[in-house]
Order: structure tokens, then sequence, then C-alpha cells
């Protein structure tokens, strides 16, 4: 049995922003993080050589684009953040392509977890765009936060109490399951929150000849299923309520469908490679999630990675 995590609270919080309102939202859950476990935000904007603005200037003056940047960055905290209660503060300027440096300046700082806005501004100066953050999730070895642009309009800032009373936590049942509940019991006991596992059975697309009965192949995939969740109750341990659920339809869209039923705050899932529930490359049920726009998710990298370093970085 994997070993049970106590806690999670990230103390070295990087959080990369492009001075949209999105990011600010994304600084304002870093905020809200960096409270709870007395840490400091590292607060890093890249300008992307390959943009043209930050092209022309760099080739003027990369020094001079530099405190500019770090002067408007500061402004920007400034504005996002109330002045009570701002948590400790330092700010980067890095130059090059925006996954990129973030993972390399993660890294660097050891920084326990990475924030990010998944959408940004429009044109030239844009930085979280669409692959940006599908990079991110791919790569990553530090625990993402990603925070999407919501639908609910109390979204925009996190509530006292975010991310609520329970969270979501998807499991593949694969072979790292119990570690993969064990992480998401963390997360949960953190946050003084209820805990929903749930697995996905992908839908079957029965051919027109087949006369497979797929009612039963459900009611068995199901029953095999909730006893594999069950089972990992004593995984993430009895200080944290657990509830167990398994369903049948597309694993992004079903993990969506729940959390906005149970108005939970947090989706917190570990990132797969090729198969399994988590999708067919790393990251991808993750961004399919976010696309929901229904809670920020939490992405865990697997345990061999998060004790490598990024050499693809």
């Amino acid at each position: 049995m994997a070993r049970r995590l106590s806690s999670f609270t990230p103390r070295s919080i990087l959080c990369a922003v492009d001075f949209s309102a999105q990011s600010a939202t994304a600084l304002r859950h870093a905020a809200a993080l960096t409270r709870r476990s007395r840490g400091r935000i590292t607060v890093l904007f890249v300008n992307d050589p390959l943009l043209d603005t930050a092209a022309a200037a760099a080739a003027y003056d990369t020094r001079a684009l530099a405190r500019a940047t770090l002067r408007e960055l500061r402004s920007f905290v400034q504005r996002s953040l109330p002045s009570s209660g701002s948590p400790s503060m330092r700010y980067l300027v890095a130059l090059g392509k925006p996954a990129r440096e973030i993972l390399k300046t993660a890294a660097r700082l050891r920084s326990d977890l990475v924030v990010v806005g998944t959408e940004g501004l429009g044109g030239a100066s844009k930085l979280f765009f669409g692959s940006t953050t599908e990079q991110l999730l791919r790569l990553a070895n530090t625990p993402v936060l990603a925070v999407p642009t919501s639908g609910r309009p109390r979204a925009k800032t996190p509530a006292r109490d975010w991310p609520g009373t329970c969270l979501v936590a998807p499991n593949d049942l694969g072979n790292a399951a119990d570690a993969d509940a064990a992480q998401a019991g963390a997360v949960a006991r953190a946050f003084g929150a209820d805990l929903i596992l749930v697995h996905v059975i992908p839908r079957v697309q029965r051919p027109p000849w087949s006369r497979a009965d797929l009612d039963a192949h459900y009611r068995t995939a199901i029953a095999t299923a909730q006893a594999g969740l069950d089972a990992l109750r004593s995984t993430v341990g009895d200080d944290v309520a657990t509830e167990c659920r398994v369903v049948v339809g597309h694993p992004a869209d079903e993990i969506a469908a729940l959390a906005t039923a149970r108005r939970t705050g947090l989706v917190v899932l570990t990132l797969r490679g090729r198969g399994g529930l988590l999708g067919s490359r790393p990251g991808a049920i993750a961004y399919h999630v976010l696309m929901h726009r229904v809670s920020p998710v939490l992405a865990l990298p697997p345990r061999r990675r998060a004790r490598s370093r990024a050499r693809a970085v």
C-alpha cells in the first residue's frame, strides 16, 4: 500500500501571469493558498521573443525591456491583490517560450506548485493560449494548479472557503491507484474537505453486427470498479470523508459534470501517459476538464516524473 501523505501545503508557489484579468484571478488563487501555508509567491512574466512587440523591444535593449516589464509586473500585482494580508512576494521576468521558461523557473526555484490561468490576453501580448497550458500539463514535474475562466460570476475571486466542502478526484484504478488516492486525500485533508473518488468507464461503441450484451458488460465493469474504489478508502484515511462514484461516459465530460453537480471548487487528478483514464497523452483529460470551465484543476505529476528533472525543458 502506498504511504499516505499527511497534507498538501505548498510553501513555494510560482504564479505565471500575462497581465490579463484571468491571470489576476490565478494570482488571487495563489495568494489564497499561500495564506494557508504562510509561504511565498514568485510572480513570473515571460516575454516571448516570437511575438512582434517583445521581439522588437528585445532587439533594441533586453535590459530595458526587463526593467520596464518588472515595473509593470509589480503594479499588476498591487492592483490584483488587496493591500491587506498580501503574502510574501518576489518578481521575475524571463525571455523565451512561456511553457519552457515556466518549467525551468519552477525547477530552479524548487517550487512546490505552479499556478497559471488558462486563458489570457489576445493578440501579440498573450501568454496563456491553449498550447501553453497543454504543454505545462504534458511536461510538468511540479504540481500545476490551472485556473480557468468560469461561467460563474462568483468565481472571479476565490471565496474565503475555496475550494468548498468537497473535492473531486478521478482515479483510473491502475497500478498507481493507491498513490493517486493518497495524494488526493492529502489535498482534501489540507483543505478540511470531503473527497469524491470517481472512476469513469468509457462507453463502448457496438458495431451493428455485434450481439454483445452491453448492459451486462457495464454492470460487471461498474461492480468491479466500485469494489476497487471502495478498497481505496483505507489509503485515503479515516480522517477524510470519502465517497466513491462510478459513472459511464467520456472521462472529461463526466468529471466536469460531477464537479458541477456537487459545486466543488477543485478537481484533483494525477497526470498519466498513454492509455488509462487520464488520456492518450499526459494532461489530455486535465486540459479537457479545464475547457468545461467548471473549476480549477490541480494536476499532480506521477511520482517518477516528480522526482526527475525536466530534461525536456
